[in-house]
């Protein structure tokens, strides 16, 4: 959005610097011939800014994360216990220590 806000201005700014040159004088101003005019670099110059601005690659590095992974623990566990409740359901239980 950047680059088009400014490539958006520097063209006003180009239209405002070429509208100037021609304003009611023409090419000759008290019967001397005046030259191309004191603006006409500007175009070229914006031209090459805007197209300066969009080719230029921008290379973004994004370093990896860093993993740090701890060591398993010891555990131990018993076997699986199958306990059947009141209600009917069997419910399954082991204990771990580390």
């Amino acid at each position: 959005m950047k680059k088009i806000l400014v490539a958006l201005s520097l063209l006003a700014l180009t239209g405002t610097a070429m509208a100037q040159h021609y304003h009611g004088h023409g090419l000759r101003h008290h019967g001397h011939y005046r030259g191309p005019g004191v603006g006409w670099w500007v175009a070229p110059v914006v031209v090459g800014a805007i197209g300066y601005e969009l080719g230029r690659q921008q290379v973004i590095v994004q370093q990896p994360p860093v993993v740090i992974q701890q060591p398993a623990p010891n555990v131990t566990c018993t076997d699986w216990k199958e306990i059947q409740g009141p209600d009917g359901k069997i419910y399954r239980e082991r204990t771990c220590s580390q």
